[in-house]
């Protein structure tokens, strides 16, 4: 991604060991749904050698169906389609001999008035957490490895407070998007001081567990 905005995973890679890398095949605005169906996803299985790890992690945009564009190409229920295309990617994944690492979404950065985290939920009944959820009972019913970020940097936001928690996102840069200049009220991308604080989570949860995943950090 350009500038403030940042990967917290392409940012894992400066914790690796010699001759570890972080191939990113993210892209910004994609849900399980369309990654597979803009050819994304089939590219990234074929460049999979055996032993890679296939970091998995979806969620914000498959939440998307307030317009029929989204409802089309991005929404993905938490039970049904979702589910169904992360068994998918674990299947296909292991079939090239890769190891897959399932993830959670990391939270948004939205706190209500009394400082703690809120997590909307939409008229479908669906909220972010819906799709964290589905994450980690797929990594049990699939038997993979599994980090739990959204739970990880639900509790690193909280503990350090809505004004600390900001300079992780976007709407700290104060970056325009609208003709008036306001400034983006962006409270779901990181920028680096995000991605670099997220991606410690990452490794330190996977090294306190003793996660295979863990082997690639210094």
């Amino acid at each position: 991604p350009r500038p403030p905005y940042a990967s917290w995973g392409t940012t894992l890679e400066k914790s690796m060991k010699p001759g570890c890398k972080v191939d990113n095949y993210a892209k910004c605005g994609r849900s399980t749904k369309s990654f597979i169906a803009e050819g994304r996803w089939a590219m990234l299985v074929a460049a999979i050698k055996p032993g890679d790890f296939v970091g998995i992690q979806f969620g914000h945009n498959d939440q998307k169906w307030s317009n029929p564009t989204y409802l089309e190409r991005t929404f993905a229920d938490p039970n049904g389609l979702f589910r169904e295309n992360v068994r998918k990617f674990v299947a296909e994944v292991r079939a090239k001999g890769g190891k897959p690492v399932l993830m959670s979404p990391i939270v948004r950065g939205t706190f209500g008035k009394d400082g703690k985290l809120r997590e909307g939920v939409d008229k479908k009944g669906i909220s972010l957490g819906s799709y964290a959820k589905a994450m980690q009972e797929l990594s049990v019913e699939l038997k993979t490895e599994f980090v739990d970020m959204h739970r990880l940097t639900h509790d690193l936001l909280e503990k350090v407070g809505k004004d600390e928690a900001m300079k992780f996102f976007v709407i700290s840069t104060g970056l325009v998007k609208s003709k008036d200049g306001e400034p983006a009220k962006d409270v779901t991308h990181p920028i680096a001081a995000g991605a670099e604080a997220f991606a410690k989570l990452f490794i330190e949860d996977a090294k306190a567990r003793n996660l295979e995943v863990a082997t690639l950090f210094q």
